[in-house]
């Protein structure tokens, strides 16, 4: 075997050349000093554009997934009848069969295009060959066989037996004339013979890698490319106006909180991870987020949600607004979907003027965000009251959004992936937090429970690698507008306030500790300022706490007791009113705000309010393990933290028990 002086990764192609017999190490060093890096891409392009190999390959493939996808259909119609099967793709064909005189029997005939599938095919197999593993393994073969005919012929013209008296550098000219001449029809004689020769082997080892016992109809049927593209009239427009209404419930305003401060989720008990939002109000009231399985709504331990949750960020926080504002569109969202088509979403971020990686990647990326989204849960008991009317919109967990992500393009043979895809389909049903949160009055009105506020478009385009500050402020700010439109002034703020909501607070103490740390807070918040206002925000500073000299760009000489107090103390303290771009301030005005809603409280919550928080709160304050708790009360551990978390409602027969043991008064 030649020895090629490079290692195949785990031998993944076991294709050998043809021996040299007893030529020795000379020539195994001169077939390695022939086929270089640009041979090998060169005579790749050889293969893939002018031999017979691709055909070949591709005829023998074709033969054997259709006979694999054939007999699947068979099994899945005996097994689980013609419905399993997806009727609406065009290559099925139900044929009605009379039994007897009155009874009537279906049978389904699979019609498969043939060119077009060798076609798709044949696609998939020209990417394989671009792999750096294949060629090195195959490609490498052919050439070192085209080496070892160019020395027979060479060593035939010569009439000499030993070519080592011929001088190496003329060797090798000799030996490139021959196999670096695509043209010759010897060369072409003999590359279409190596193709015939290695075409089975290659076709067994694509085979194999595809690991078709495990494939379903789908995979084989994506594959041979039979699956159809969504309906053009499915797609939702994605051409957002310049300023356009976003929901802000408190399930939106949690969910973006939860992905852009990881610091925040904590373990449980239950080694589970957990995001909590509680009502500053009302501590009964409170919201969670948890991260799980995609398929399914099995909570993901710890370790594996950290996972998750380092996917989340900016990325995610933008394609949830996009959801969001999507959502707003759809009268009863809870029973609807609608489809995004990734390029779009790109678009409108504008990634597509970010020429650093391919629209394909950037289709990638818009397509991991909505995965992260699909793993995230939320539980909330979130209890609210007008007078004697009470609106209850507390739910059990759920999913923020259902996805289903459907990628378009070219299959990769080695990882069944679409690796470059020519377009991704995303599929949205927002969760049972629309049901809940956005029911009764504000189901009619858009008001209530359903608050939204308005989203300025070129919030999304904001780059959060060089103004990461600027879009936290942003997005707050944004949610902030509308739950703050009754206040005396919505748009008045601390800076040191503003920052404790969007940056971490170890951040904001450093600085305090720090002065190049303070400096460099002060940097971001100064620039982060700038942008807003280029974008359109209004900025007003209050010219007592926020002096002209300390705000930014300001070129204004500082007073000279100015060191007496450190300038981030002075900053942190300031006050200064933010308020978003025209007209959304003018649209927030209009909106006919419903009457306070008092919260209820614990002394005034009804008897049969009785919240797993509740329990938890109160098995703390005593002091008490679940254990502990469980013992007084006959049960299990288990069946005290089910409780905890809501999973389990509160029976009659355990809640007074409960409200004795942890003083919780009705």
């Amino acid at each position: 075997m030649v020895n090629h002086n490079s290692q195949p990764s785990n031998n993944v192609y076991n294709l050998e050349p043809v021996p040299l017999g007893e030529k020795g190490y000379r020539w195994a060093q001169l077939i390695h000093d022939v086929l270089t890096v640009e041979y090998i891409t060169g005579l790749t392009n050889t293969i893939k554009e002018q031999s017979s190999l691709p055909d070949l390959i591709t005829l023998q493939l074709y033969e054997h997934l259709v006979k694999v996808y054939k007999h699947k259909v068979e099994l899945t119609v005996q097994k689980e009848g013609i419905k399993a099967l997806d009727l609406s793709q065009s290559h099925f064909r139900v044929l009605s069969n009379k039994v007897g005189k009155q009874n009537i029997s279906q049978s389904v005939e699979v019609s498969l295009e043939e060119e077009l599938i060798q076609e798709h095919l044949k696609s998939a197999l020209l990417l394989f060959f671009e792999r750096p593993d294949f060629q090195d393994e195959f490609v490498k073969s052919i050439g070192s066989n085209l080496v070892v005919w160019a020395l027979e012929v060479i060593a035939s013209n010569h009439e000499i037996d030993d070519l080592e008296k011929v001088d190496p550098q003329g060797l090798k000219e000799e030996i490139s004339h021959y196999i670096d001449n695509p043209e010759s029809p010897d060369f072409k004689e003999k590359l279409n013979m190596f193709g015939q020769i290695y075409c089975q082997d290659i076709t067994q080892i694509i085979v194999e890698g595809l690991n078709l016992p495990a494939c379903n109809l789908q995979d084989l049927e994506q594959l041979l490319g039979l699956r159809q593209r969504p309906l053009s009239a499915a797609y939702t427009d994605l051409a957002l106006d310049k300023v356009f209404p976003i929901p802000t419930s408190i399930p939106i305003a949690s969910s973006i909180k939860a992905q852009l401060r990881p610091e925040l989720w904590q373990r449980n008990e239950d080694n589970l991870a957990v995001f909590q939002h509680q009502s500053k109000s009302n501590p009964a009231n409170f919201i969670e987020h948890y991260i799980t399985n995609p398929g399914d709504i099995a909570l993901l331990p710890w370790e594996a949600a950290e996972q998750i949750i380092d996917k989340f960020g900016f990325d995610t926080v933008k394609l949830q607004l996009i959801f969001a504002a999507r959502t707003m569109a759809e009268n009863e969202p809870w029973q609807n979907s609608f489809t995004l088509k990734a390029t779009d979403v790109v678009t409108l971020l504008g990634w597509d003027r970010n020429h650093n990686s391919s629209l394909s990647e950037k289709r990638n990326t818009v397509a991991a965000a909505a995965f992260a989204l699909s793993c995230l849960m939320v539980k909330s008991v979130w209890i609210e009251g007008r007078g004697k009317r009470k609106l209850d919109a507390s739910m059990p967990v759920g999913r923020m959004w259902d996805v289903l992500i459907d990628s378009h393009g070219q299959i990769d043979l080695a990882t069944r992936k679409i690796e470059r895809p020519e377009e991704i389909y995303i599929t949205v049903s927002p969760g049972g937090w629309t049901k809940h949160f956005l029911n009764r009055a504000g189901n009619r009105a858009k008001e209530a429970l359903h608050q939204f506020g308005f989203l300025a478009r070129d919030i999304l385009k904001i780059d959060p690698y060089h103004n990461e500050l600027a879009l936290r402020l942003a997005i707050q700010l944004t949610l902030d507008a509308r739950v703050r439109a009754r206040n005396q002034n919505p748009y008045g703020y601390t800076v040191v306030n503003l920052l404790e909501e969007v940056t971490a607070k170890t951040d904001i103490n450093q600085a305090l500790n720090d002065k190049y740390k303070a400096r460099d807070l002060r940097k971001r918040w100064d620039k982060a300022l700038t942008l807003l206002t280029e974008l359109g925000w209004e900025i007003k500073y209050d010219p007592e706490t926020y002096p002209e000299w300390i705000r930014p760009n300001s070129n204004a000489p500082k007073p000279q007791d100015w060191r007496k107090v450190k300038l981030i103390e002075r900053l942190l303290r300031a006050k200064l009113d933010i308020k978003p771009p025209h007209p959304i301030p003018v649209l927030l005005s209009k909106l006919k705000n419903p009457k306070p809603q008092k919260a209820i409280t614990a002394e005034t919550m009804p008897f049969d309010t009785l919240t797993g928080e509740m329990i938890k709160t109160g098995r703390k304050n005593r002091r008490w393990s679940r254990k502990e708790l469980a013992g007084f009360l006959g049960i299990s551990p288990d069946y005290v933290g089910k409780l905890e978390r809501g999973d389990r409602q509160v029976t009659e027969s355990l809640e007074d028990s409960i409200r004795k043991l942890l003083k919780l008064n009705p």
